[in-house]
């Protein structure tokens, strides 16, 4: 496999970036399988990813009507996050949020992930007691969040109107501050 670099990304800029190495394969397909997995999208090329680097199952199939990544992967949010309310759920995302979190690393492939916080607004009191019991749920889990009123908001995010003149002013907000976005078509 192909090393990634700055000095290859300067080198493939004089060929107007059209001789990279090509990231996936076209085979033939073979009469047996260890493992068939339908649909190419993020959870489907995660599962295959996953079973080769963990359990070392390389004979796998990944089956995809359309292009790989081309269904929600790609049209979908790009927020990563792990600030979920009940304990399953937290604790899966948390997983999912430390597999993100190395994952260029692993992949040598830049995915793109920039941990540059996830905020939950606030607009209504109830949405303010939801978040309060959000945050104090995950951290029951251990994993980090926290609840700031809108003055934070506005210090934070000062292109955001935190007045009280807006349609649905801002109350406050959770914060996860290891969340972030990524690039989900870069990574199938």
């Amino acid at each position: 496999m192909q090393r990634y670099s700055g000095f290859g990304l300067f080198k493939h800029s004089f060929s107007h970036h059209e001789n990279w190495q090509r990231m996936w394969r076209n085979p033939t397909p073979k009469p047996v399988y260890d493992v068939i997995i339908v649909g190419g999208g993020g959870h489907g090329l995660a599962t295959a990813y996953y079973l080769a680097k963990e359990f070392g199952v390389k004979n796998v199939a990944v089956v995809e009507k359309g292009w790989l990544g081309g269904g929600n992967t790609a049209r979908n949010t790009t927020i990563v996050r792990s600030n979920y309310l009940w304990d399953e759920s937290a604790q899966l995302y948390e997983h999912a949020m430390k597999l993100w979190e190395g994952l260029s690393q692993d992949l040598n492939y830049n995915v793109m992930f920039s941990q540059r916080g996830v905020f939950n607004l606030g607009h209504t009191l109830q949405d303010m007691r939801d978040i309060e019991r959000r945050v104090s749920a995950n951290r029951l889990n251990g994993i980090d969040g926290e609840v700031v009123d809108a003055k934070q908001v506005a210090e934070m995010i000062p292109y955001l109107d935190c007045s009280k003149n807006t349609r649905y002013p801002v109350l406050g907000a959770s914060l996860q501050r290891r969340g972030g976005v990524a690039r989900h078509d870069a990574v199938a």
